[in-house]
């Protein structure tokens, strides 16, 4: 496994980073191209290029979670 890495920047209220040419390349994404960042439960993040349809499936995650998250709680226990 290799490790990539970008600095971030300053701009307007936002930060922003610049992709390595490498993660462009494995992603396949183009410039203009809205990215998911999605929490890992590591303190980290999963980044993938959006889709409607993960899009539907992180909003389905969501609701199952906040309908049952006091079951999830306790099965953790």
């Amino acid at each position: 496994m290799s490790t990539l890495s970008s600095t971030t920047r300053a701009q307007g209220a936002s930060v922003v980073t610049t992709l390595p040419a490498e993660v462009v390349r494995r992603l396949g994404i183009p410039a203009g191209q809205r990215l998911d960042w999605i929490e890992d439960g590591l303190r980290g993040f999963r980044v993938v290029p959006h889709t409607e349809e993960l899009a539907g499936a992180l909003g389905a995650h969501e609701e199952i979670m906040a309908e049952y998250d006091g079951v999830f709680r306790e099965l953790a226990k």
